[in-house]
């Protein structure tokens, strides 16, 4: 019990990162854009590595903490598991803000070097993949895909999140009871 316990916090923790990554970028991008008038390119070029760092090690500290924690080897083990596959989609969520203010301003930033850079490690990490179910180039596709199921995992993330915080302010406490030591 105990166990599952420290997987949904993880999780939880894991959807609140990705809100507040989402939710930050996209206020830093849209005042430092729309509002002071800066080009949105040099903008993605600062946020999104900073935030990329900050995500990253958050993620890192997350999975080490459990890792390191009295858990059973088999949380430890899917906690780490869940690490891995949700780290794409959690570095998806400031690129994603970027983009929202981008598509808002109308503004391009496909000359940004973070997001360039973005879009090339998840094509050297997702096409190999692909090439071991399907032998045609579904580059365009597979970015496609990737972008809507980053999203999508962000969303339902986030919509986690935000419907515990209302739970606990309607009802009174969230229910997870203590996680300690996690």
């Amino acid at each position: 019990m105990r166990d599952r316990a420290v997987i949904r916090h993880r999780l939880g923790q894991y959807s609140a990162l990705w809100l507040g990554g989402f939710l930050l970028a996209l206020i830093i991008a849209a005042g430092a854009s729309l509002v002071a008038g800066l080009d949105l390119v040099d903008v993605a070029d600062w946020i999104l590595p900073t935030a990329f760092v900050l995500l990253g090690a958050a993620m890192a500290y997350g999975v080490g903490a459990t890792a390191l924690s009295r858990a059973g080897l088999a949380t430890k083990s899917l906690v780490t598991a869940l690490g891995l596959l949700l780290v794409l989609p959690l570095l998806w969520a400031p690129v994603l803000a970027v983009l929202v203010v981008a598509a808002i301003g109308g503004a391009v930033i496909e000359y940004s070097t973070a997001y360039a850079g973005f879009r090339i490690a998840v094509s050297q990490i997702i096409y190999p993949l692909v090439s071991l179910f399907t032998e045609s180039p579904l580059a365009t596709a597979v970015w496609a895909l990737f972008q809507v199921v980053a999203s999508v995992i962000g969303f339902a993330a986030s919509l986690v999140q935000v419907w515990r915080a209302v739970r606990g302010f309607l009802y009174g406490g969230d229910g997870d009871g203590d996680v300690e030591a996690a």
